[in-house]
This record gives C-alpha cells, structure tokens and sequence, in this order.
C-alpha cells in the first residue's frame, strides 16, 4: 500500500481564497476534539494566529505552492510534505497526543525508509523504538513501534484519510 501525504491544499481553509504559485502556506495536522479525528489546515501564514484550530496540532510546517502544470515538482512536493510532516511530530510532543502521534511517526517512518529519506540502523526490532539515520542530515530518530493491527488500520483509513492517500 502506497502511503502519501496529499499536497496544499487550492485554498485557505481559514478565509476560502485561492492560494497562486509563490505564496507560502502554513500547513497544520490536529487531533479534533471530537471523536478525536486528525484534520489538516492549510492556511496563509497571516491567517494562523486567527484561525481556532479545533483541537491540539500534531505537526505543523511551511510550504510554497508551486505550479500544478509542473508534474516533476508536484512528486518532490508531496515527499518534502510527508517529510516535513514527519520531523514536526517530533517537535509537537504532546501526553494527549502520543497515541496518535507514534502511530503517525511509525507509519511515515516505513513510507520515507521505502523512500530512501530515512536508512534503519542496528537490528529490526518488534517492540520498542527504531533508530533511523535521515539521509540527507545524518540525523538519528528515534521512531517508536507501533503494532498495525487491522483495528488501527481500520482507525487509519476512517481518521485520517484526507490526510493521506
């Protein structure tokens, strides 16, 4: 199964205008409140202090929206976004989020190693954390391991499917 982080959004949720090619956009991953559902905001980065973000961020990054007629640069984009998406779980650390948060790292973690963004290091393990080196900035990451089960594959597709495809 190909797990991918979708691009911006074509508009800001907070206001509805269009974003253009060259504009930077904040990009937010949140636990609602209710049911407890991710979501994702895409905002102009004067909107972020305005917008009510309906429950606690999980990860938050900043991207320029670039040309939808360049193919090339819409691949790279999605990879940066899911890696971007990846490092900022780390920075976001919440108790009230762990849950979802490991599941998050675990899940991304197995999609950029496929990817050649992160290299596993030491033995594979079954329980615990897995150490990753990220490519590019030799980076260690502790990543933890989660058990992907067919409940939480299931919670997967219903909670954050306008997260990823």
């Amino acid at each position: 199964m190909e797990w991918q982080i979708k691009t911006i959004a074509r508009k800001s949720t907070l206001s509805g205008e269009a974003f253009n090619p060259g504009d930077r956009v904040a990009c937010l991953i949140f636990k609602g409140e209710e049911a407890g559902e991710l979501g994702r905001a895409d905002l102009r980065p004067d909107e972020v202090e305005a917008f009510e973000l309906p429950g606690e961020v999980l990860g938050r990054w900043a991207r320029v929206v670039k040309d939808p007629d360049d193919v090339s640069a819409s691949a790279s984009e999605t990879m940066a976004s899911a890696e971007d998406f990846f490092f900022s779980l780390f920075e976001n650390e919440s108790p009230d989020t762990k849950e979802e948060s490991d599941m998050l790292k675990h899940l991304l973690s197995l999609m950029l190693e496929r990817k050649r963004v992160l290299r596993a290091t030491g033995d594979r393990k079954s329980i615990g954390e897995q150490s990753y080196r990220h490519v590019k900035t030799k980076q260690m990451i502790q990543v933890p391991i989660v058990d992907i089960s067919t409940e939480l594959m299931l919670k997967i597709e219903d909670t954050i499917g306008d997260i990823i495809l």
